[in-house]
């Protein structure tokens, strides 16, 4: 009960963007200084903020 007051609308769009800014600023800088391991793991941390927030979300207003 206390993780649905938690995570609203808010939380939403902050996980997003988090998200977001993981795929779009940090893998193209990875990418420029060669750090394709980095550049793997940052990538995959983006869609699973980005997946997992809207995930989370649904599930919380469904329960």
């Amino acid at each position: 009960m206390k993780f649905k007051e938690i995570y609203d609308g808010y939380m939403l769009v902050l996980m997003v963007f988090i998200g977001l800014f993981l795929l779009l600023r940090d893998v193209p800088l990875l990418r420029k200084k060669k750090l394709k391991r980095d550049m793997k793991i940052a990538k995959a941390l983006g869609y699973v903020y980005i997946i997992g927030g809207i995930a989370l979300f649904v599930m919380v207003r469904i329960f």
